[in-house]
């Protein structure tokens, strides 16, 4: 991506959409989340990656400053995935819930604790989250 990013810059073409995304509070992991924000980016998203370790406000404060399209929240600890829940019930208390599409994944993560903290989608692998980004946004699949 480093390589493409000036060509892909060059040409122009404006984003798709704006993706920030985070390992969430207490997880330090991020080979999945890295993967997921390259293929955003050779997607055609502007991807802020905000780290590892993201406390539920500083997602809270990049939704009001950056005004994405796309939350993506990754967790590869089952004891870290309420941090995804606690950030959404933040986003709600902010009253930022409906600016953004929140999408969530990572080993533990399912379909099932998506519905049941209220994310707007779970893709199982960085593939699949393309996919789902491009849905979300109302983009053709590439």
């Amino acid at each position: 991506m480093a390589v493409l990013k000036p060509l892909l810059t060059e040409t122009g073409a404006e984003p798709i959409g704006k993706l920030v995304i985070g390992t969430v509070k207490g997880d330090l992991h991020d080979i999945g989340k890295n993967l997921v924000a390259m293929m955003m980016e050779g997607a055609g998203f502007q991807v802020v990656d905000l780290g590892l370790d993201t406390q539920p406000e500083k997602f809270v404060n990049a939704v009001r400053e950056l005004n994405p399209d796309l939350l993506g929240m990754s967790a590869l600890l089952t004891t870290t995935m309420p941090a995804m829940g606690d950030t959404i019930n933040a986003l709600i208390e902010a009253g930022l819930r409906d600016r953004v599409k929140v999408m969530v994944g990572g080993a533990p993560v399912t379909q099932g604790f998506c519905d049941e903290i209220g994310a707007d989608a779970y893709s199982p692998d960085a593939a699949s989250a393309v996919d789902t980004a491009l849905e979300l946004v109302g983009a053709p699949k590439k």
